[in-house]
């Protein structure tokens, strides 16, 4: 009962967040699609699983037929939807119960992750300011962009799984820490490789340890022991068994399983019985990873490059160079960059400036050099890799709050009345710089943007527009990338590709159909078996072709010069541009 009065401010300001995000979000909620492909693409999978297809069984069917891949993403973040959506369908149906479901799961995801704030908080500085970390939890743009309502892709629940991670680093009990601290990181891991860079930082921190303070092995050697064993279990318990040969550079694998096993065959017996002696530890590490690296070697040589070493160098040029949250900050515009970085990580990294430098009393420097050491490897990673400014921006805001904490005293104790006024009215800023830069940016590129945008082209693109596919026949369909998953949910056509690296054969081909001749494009769609190509004029990955092969099929396609095996097919209330592929031999007209 204590530690839940102890909780009953969070909980209060969860709610309150939660409300608001709700309103904030009403629009997308109201058309119960997800956000972006991903979110779409995840529904997809969670609605074959429920209509019968198995668990172990990943494949998108009708994405790239007859080559379908498995996804590489596991379905454990499917859980939770699921349970709740069996059990509000008897009540409110079907469609209702799917939207509930992609409403309450990142809100419960976005209150884990307030109190999980809190716990690292108080670790360091007083309760009050714990509570106020977790309440500035709603105004850290990187992390209400992937938690919030119809956002049910995996990003959620790593920024929770961080958090976690981080937390039981404070563990006093290092047996227990270290069980929970590689759980977490088995977990985080098993959802999705994009976790092993700040993964790989927390072992790191503990070998350090370990090496040069005796009594930090017994955290090392207990999260290494139950991150083998949950990573193994979670790995069968995803795949329903152990192929040595199926490794994929993607997702964990027995390639990477079994190099952590070979690796630990060595490091946990000197964890355990290795006096303190640093050249020894640091011999054993090395000895640790001669095997390592040789197991994965001889079992995934493709992987040894990275996770798209194996990627169709078309898509690498055309696609992957072009996915922003996987490129380094300076690729991304002004807005952009304001965006994730104004906010809890440079004011963040303000405020732990100014506490190194002054040094205040009351701090527990053992566990604030923790907090700086996660939060400085996870702000540096996001530098160079855009999505992780998610899980700097969760391990900046203890620094956030603090900051603000101190500037609304400071601010409080002004003498004068209208700077007093002025003062804290300016504590809003240091809160939320970001989303005030955003506005500032907004208002001055509103103009311009309703002029780029227009009402054809949003009807065009609109959920209404793609679901009228389903008056067509069903059939495979040549659309871009990002509208693949959004045809997928909203209709029973299949796909020739979509934005997700699995499938980069079909990824490749589709390029190949756009960029190539008319000639070489009826070849891939004869073999793919489309019938139709359907656009909105305008996409961006559609300018791409055009601006670099302005003699391919897309480009003499857009300037309305159709070869004669096309044929125009029109919908009734939609922008569409759709196209039906006829057969060989057969006149337009048939």
């Amino acid at each position: 009962m204590e530690r839940l009065r102890g909780n009953r401010p969070i909980l209060l300001i969860w709610i309150a967040v939660c409300a608001l995000l709700i309103l904030v979000t009403r629009g997308q909620i109201t058309t119960g699609i997800g956000w972006d492909p991903d979110d779409q693409l995840r529904m997809v999978q969670l609605r074959d699983w429920l209509g019968g297809q198995s668990w172990f069984d990943t494949t998108q069917y009708r994405i790239g037929e007859p080559d379908s891949q498995p996804m590489h993403w596991p379905r454990w973040v499917e859980v939770p939807l699921a349970l709740l959506f069996l059990l509000l369908k008897p009540l409110i149906g079907s469609a209702a119960a799917e939207t509930a479901a992609m409403v309450a799961v990142p809100l419960v995801t976005l209150g884990l992750a307030m109190v999980l704030v809190a716990k690292i908080t108080e670790q360091i500085f007083e309760r009050p300011i714990a509570i106020l970390a977790a309440a500035l939890t709603a105004t850290a743009v990187p992390i209400v962009a992937q938690i919030r309502p119809m956002r049910v892709d995996h990003h959620g629940w790593q920024i929770v799984l961080a958090l976690a991670a981080l937390w039981t680093m404070f563990w006093p009990a290092k047996r227990k820490g270290g069980i929970a601290l590689g759980a977490a990181l088995a977990l985080w891991l098993s959802i999705s490789l994009e976790g092993l860079p700040i993964s790989a930082a927390f072992i790191v921190l503990l070998i350090w340890r370990w090496i040069f303070r005796t009594e930090e092995g017994v955290r090392l050697l207990w999260t290494l022991l139950s991150f083998l064993l949950a990573s193994a279990l979670l790995y069968l318990g995803s795949q329903g068994r152990f192929d040595v040969a199926a490794n994929y550079c993607d997702a964990l694998s027995p390639a990477h399983l079994l190099a952590c096993v070979a690796g630990a065959a060595v490091i946990l017996p000197a964890i355990k019985w290795l006096p303190a002696n640093m050249p020894l530890r640091v011999a054993s590490l090395a000895l640790a990873g001669v095997p390592a690296l040789a197991i994965f070697y001889s079992l995934a040589p493709q992987c040894v490059g990275g996770a798209f070493n194996t990627m169709d160098p078309l898509v690498r040029e055309y696609w992957l160079v072009n996915v922003l949250e996987g490129l380094p900050i300076w690729y991304q515009n002004g807005k952009t960059m304001v965006t994730l970085l104004g906010g809890s990580i440079l004011v963040g990294l303000g405020s732990l400036i100014y506490i190194l430098r002054v040094r205040p009393d009351r701090i527990d420097r053992d566990h604030l050099s923790v907090l700086v050491y996660a939060f400085l490897w996870a702000l540096v990673l996001s530098l160079f890799v855009q999505r992780a400014t998610a899980v700097a921006a969760a391990f900046a805001l203890p620094f956030l709050a603090w900051a603000v904490h101190q500037a609304f005293l400071r601010a409080r104790g002004i003498g004068n009345t209208l700077t007093r006024i002025f003062a804290t009215a300016g504590v809003v800023l240091l809160i939320m710089p970001g989303p005030v830069a955003i506005a500032l940016f907004n208002s001055v590129t509103a103009e311009e943007q309703n002029e780029e945008g227009g009402a054809d082209s949003a009807l065009c693109q609109s959920d209404q527009s793609l679901a009228r596919l389903n008056a067509l026949p069903r059939s495979n369909i040549l659309a871009p990338f990002d509208f693949g998953p959004r045809i997928l949910l909203l209709t029973q056509h299949s796909v020739l590709a979509t934005s997700h690296h699995r499938n980069d054969l079909a990824m490749g081909d589709q390029i190949r159909i756009f960029t190539g001749s008319p000639d070489t494009a009826r070849a891939l769609l004869e073999a793919h078996n489309i019938r139709y190509i359907v656009v909105c004029e305008g996409e961006a990955e559609l300018d791409i072709y055009g601006e670099r092969h302005p003699d391919g099929f897309w480009a003499t396609l857009s300037r309305d010069q159709r070869p004669q095996w096309l044929q125009p097919v029109h919908i009734r209330d939609n922008r569409l541009r759709i196209w039906r592929v006829t057969a060989k031999d057969l006149p337009n007209n048939i």
